[in-house]
This record gives structure tokens, sequence and C-alpha cells, in this order.
């Protein structure tokens, strides 16, 4: 279980070398033979074809071709004793329960009794990864971000007990979703101590700035206080929506997923995107729920967390390294990675200074 995990991509215990072939896993480690075996487990026939998706990130990801249907096929590299795909399978159910548009979860086996990775096989949507049109262009960014904040007030009504990542053994056991932590401020602060410190001796922060963040977390803490989480999906961004230039037809990739406060998510693409999608996506947000009273306190801590674990896993994957890595920028200008990652940061720090 992700029990000492604040985000699993840069806390999961695998050596550094090891995920540093998630830069280029599908030349180094591609697994295109595995996943035509699994295909003809499940569905007792030979695919046309087997193609890697392409993804970055830490799982694979495939489309299955047969004559009458595509199936989309997840998974890890198996080098890991992660069985979160059990809580993303929960996690699309609740999802769908509350009107999100989500893939159907044809099955999920995080077993590896009959093979040596834990997978899912999703339906395969109809539409194109949605960062694709936002870096072409040819994104409706406004209708596209207030459907998003719809889609998220909805999502976030669903209410769990306990925060953080789901407890996947009690899931498993008595099919309930639980937090594995007592309190969101207990997940907001766990590993906090270890990415300051891996930020202050990578010479990515300062210690005068390490010590500003900790006071300024010291002092809104208490807006961290929450009787119960909701359903957050953790990494809202246009990579994880497939559609059209104008319609959202899924949310994926819930392989982050918790329980914890909705703003969190809609911290998560202040992360990354500016007020010509943030802005709509809190009005859309707004018509299905009414935020609440702290919201821009809340918005800044959790912008401020989120941006320095993302500062260590980028630094971690050498990301700062690969211009080609622009699709983390979702923005137009011409700073680099680094410099848009401490300015956003700094844009949760400064923030914070003003309350």
């Amino acid at each position: 279980m992700r029990t000492h995990i604040y985000y699993w991509k840069c806390d999961n215990p695998l050596p550094v070398e090891e995920k540093l072939v998630y830069n280029d896993k599908y030349r180094l480690a591609d697994i295109s033979d595995l996943v035509r075996k699994i295909a003809i487990h499940h569905f007792n026939a030979e695919p046309t074809f087997v193609e890697a998706f392409g993804v970055s990130g830490n799982h694979y990801s495939y489309r299955i071709h047969y004559p009458d249907q595509i199936i989309f096929f997840r998974s890890d590299d198996g080098k890991i004793d992660d069985d979160y795909m059990d809580a993303e399978a929960a996690a699309i159910k609740l999802a769908r329960e509350a009107g999100v548009p989500v893939p159907e979860v044809i099955a999920t086996d995080t077993s590896k009794k009959t093979f040596p990775v834990r997978y899912q096989l999703l339906e395969n949507i109809a539409g194109e990864p949605m960062s694709d049109l936002y870096q072409a262009g040819t994104l409706d960014r406004t209708s596209t971000a207030t459907q998003l904040g719809r889609f998220l007030a909805q999502m976030h009504q669903q209410q769990l007990e306990g925060f953080g990542f789901f407890n996947t053994e009690t899931l498993r056991n008595e099919q309930k979703i639980v937090g594995l932590d007592s309190s969101n401020e207990a997940y907001f602060y766990k590993r906090l101590d270890d990415h300051l410190r891996f930020l202050q001796d990578t010479a990515f922060l300062q210690p005068e700035e390490v010590k500003t963040v900790e006071s300024l977390f010291a002092k809104h803490r208490h807006h961290l206080q929450l009787e119960k989480g909701s359903l957050v999906h953790k990494d809202i961004a246009y990579w994880n929506l497939v559609g059209t230039p104008e319609e959202i037809h899924a949310i994926i990739d819930w392989d982050d997923v918790i329980s914890g406060d909705p703003i969190d998510d809609l911290a998560i693409v202040r992360c990354f995107y500016q007020d010509d999608v943030f802005l709509p996506l809190v009005e859309g947000y707004s018509e299905v729920r009414e935020l609440p009273d702290d919201f821009e306190v809340r918005l800044a801590m959790y912008l401020t967390r989120n941006m320095l674990w993302k500062a260590v896993f980028r630094t971690i994957m050498k990301y700062f390294e690969f211009q080609e890595k622009v699709d983390l920028l979702n923005r137009e200008g011409e700073k680099t990675l680094k410099q848009f990652t401490y300015e956003r940061l700094y844009q949760g720090i400064d923030a914070l200074k003003k309350f």
C-alpha cells in the first residue's frame, strides 16, 4: 500500500536509475509481446495489432486492435509491489456515479498470478489527447475549462472516509473506500520534510526559502482541517482528458486519486495553466458547487505543496534537461521548464504571504 507516499511518481522506492527508464521505456523496455498475450488471455483471439500509445510517466499504455473494437491497455512494469489499480477502478466507478465521463473498466488484475505485471483493460475513448489540441492552438479553452470545472464539482460531491491514498487492502476485503491517513493535514505534511530537504540539497531552494515555506505552512495549517475527504483526481491537466476541441469525452489516468480537499484538484490545474483556463474552470465549478470562504488561501497552500513535489520529481527525472518536455509547460512563452516550475512555486508562496 502507499502508506508512506505523498505522490507516487516521486516517492515510490524504485531506484533513480530504474525511474529514468520511464523517459524512454518504449524503446528500452517495450512489452508489446506481453500485451498481446494478455489480450489473447482475455478475449480468446489474436489481436490484429498492438501499438504503443507513447505516453510518458510510470505506466505503459498501448492500444489493442481487433477488427470490431479497440481496447486501451495500461500496466506497471512489475518491479514494485503497488496494487493501486484496484483503487483506480473504484474511483472511476464513483466518478461515473457522479455523472463524470470516464472510460469503462473492462478488467483489472493486480495479482501478478498469470502475468508479471499489474494491468487494466479499458474502453478506448474516441477523441484526441486534449493536450495535443491545446498545444496546437485548436482547443476551445473557455468551453472545455468550464466543462472541466463542472465535472470536478460533481466529482467532489462524492465524500469519503479518511484522507490520502485509498487503503487497497480494505477496499478488496470490505469493498469500502477509506483513506490511509487520519486527517487531511497528516496527508498534506507527509514527506514534506523529505521534499524540502531534497530541494535544498539540490540547490533548487535556498535554506531561507525552505524556512519561509515551513513558516507559511505552519501559519495556515488550520485551513487544512476537514471533516471528510472528497474524491480528488490529483492529476488534472489536459493530457489526462480525451475529447475534441470543444468537448471533453473522458477524464483518464486515475493513478494518483486520493480522498482529499477539493481545492487540491483546482490547485493542480493552477500548476500548469493561465487565467484563460483557470478562471472559466472556477466559474464552471461554482455553477455546481459553492467555493469555501477560505478558497484563496487553501488554493495557495495546495499550489505551493504541489509545486514542491513536482520540483522534486522533475529534478529526479532530469526533466529540466529535456527541452522536449515543453508539453509540461502548457503555456505560451520562452521560459524553460525549470524557470516555469520556480515561477509557479513562488506564485503560491507569494499568495500565502498576503494572508
